[in-house]
């Protein structure tokens, strides 16, 4: 089951926006401030929220929610569970790392063919 989590109040709370044609894999939360733009997939266990920075590899950037903004998942974004070091001397020390979402590519034929079956069973 995945969880998908807004709020009504306070006023000017942002809440959870998922597009059309988005796929959400099992055990994925996605939380308050939180934008997934159409066609979208997010796999297995993929966690959102607005606090959390999403890597973009193919675009070599960082994606934030910055200045009251919610954080956006691109259109077509394949976003899947990732981890980053802990950088710090105690991280290293005991192989520390931090869970991230990775945006691995963006929808191709491909993807589109192996969600296909989704589609049928709807």
């Amino acid at each position: 089951a995945a969880q998908i989590g807004g709020v009504l109040e306070p006023v000017g709370a942002v809440p959870v926006v998922i597009e059309d044609d988005v796929m959400v894999g099992g055990n994925t939360g996605v939380y308050e401030g939180t934008i997934v733009r159409e066609r979208a997939v997010l796999g297995t266990g993929v966690i959102l929220t607005r606090s959390t920075p999403v890597f973009d590899l193919p675009n070599e950037r960082v994606i934030k929610a910055e200045g009251g903004r919610p954080l956006e998942i691109p259109a077509g974004a394949v976003v899947v569970q990732g981890s980053r070091a802990v950088t710090n001397e105690f991280g290293k020390a005991n192989g520390l790392s931090v869970y991230c979402p990775v945006i691995v590519k963006y929808r191709d034929d491909k993807t589109d063919a192996s969600t296909k079956l989704e589609d049928y069973l709807r």
